[in-house]
This record gives C-alpha cells, sequence and structure tokens, in this order.
C-alpha cells in the first residue's frame, strides 16, 4: 500500500510538474512573440509629402537645365518677415521649429504653418511673405529641384 501511495504522489508530483512546465513554456513563448511584435525594422521609411502643385495649388514644372538640388535652412527670428519673393522651381519645407504664416499679397491668401509640417513651396509668379508670428526662433529645412545657375529665391525690393 505504501508503494501505491508513493506511486501516487509521485504520479501527482509528475502530473504538477509537467503542467507547470508546460505552462512557464506557453508563457514564455508568449512573452517572446510580443517581443517578437514590438521589435521596429532596422530600416523603415515613411513619405512626408508627395506633391506635384504647390500649397496654393499651381502646378509644379522643372526648369530647363542641367538639374541642381539644393537644401537649406532658414532660421526667422520671432517676427521676422521676408520681403516679397517667388521660386521658378519646385520645393518643399518642413517646418522644424516654430511656425511661419505665408501670405500672397496679390489675392490676401493666407495659410500658417506650425512646426512638424510639410508643404509644398509656392512656384512660379507667386509674390510671396513668411513671416515668423511665433515667440521663438523659426528653423525651416527646404529643399529645391532647379537648375545650375538659378537661383532659388526672386526678391522684389520692397
Amino acid at each position: 500500500m505504501h508503494t501505491t501511495e508513493g506511486s501516487a504522489t509521485t504520479m501527482t508530483w509528475t502530473a504538477f510538474t509537467s503542467a507547470a512546465l508546460f505552462l512557464v513554456c506557453c508563457g514564455t513563448q508568449k512573452v517572446l512573440a510580443e517581443q517578437a511584435e514590438k521589435q521596429p525594422e532596422p530600416i523603415s521609411s515613411e513619405v512626408l509629402i508627395q506633391a506635384s502643385s504647390s500649397w496654393k495649388g499651381d502646378q509644379y514644372k522643372y526648369p530647363q537645365g542641367t538639374p541642381m538640388i539644393t537644401v537649406k535652412t532658414i532660421l526667422f527670428q520671432p517676427g521676422a518677415k521676408s520681403k516679397p519673393h517667388s521660386h521658378d522651381m519646385p520645393g518643399a519645407a518642413l517646418i522644424q521649429e516654430g511656425e511661419l504664416l505665408c501670405e500672397v499679397p496679390a489675392t490676401g491668401l493666407a495659410k500658417r504653418f506650425l512646426k512638424g509640417t510639410v508643404l509644398p513651396t509656392t512656384f512660379k509668379n507667386d509674390l510671396h511673405t513668411c513671416e515668423n508670428t511665433g515667440t521663438k526662433v523659426a528653423k525651416v529645412l527646404v529643399f529645391y529641384a532647379g537648375a545650375v545657375g538659378l537661383p532659388t529665391s526672386y526678391y522684389i525690393q520692397k
């Protein structure tokens, strides 16, 4: 009888241990699966903007000549406003810090762009101004798709 009790106890402990190991393994697999789901891809990309026209709606056209890509950072101090100007090439701007109010004086069209905004720049004869209406420096990263010898902006003296 003692042997049977010992066998029953051993079987109970074996069953308990097997069940515990099974639960631990299942839990570990679940944790590993969740961790695998949380791992970011080593390289990822996100399209920030694709545009065939400016923020005003004017269709882009590439200038004649040898292509030239220009990337610049423009800093606007609080209250600073650009002179009226235009661009003869497509471009895009990323507001990295601060905010800008861009206006087209001829039409009265105005649009405010805040930090994190990516916008297609104005094009051709769109004389416009940009003003930092915030209290911090506005930092803008601008990309232009132009041509060798073509300035990125044409300014009208005022």
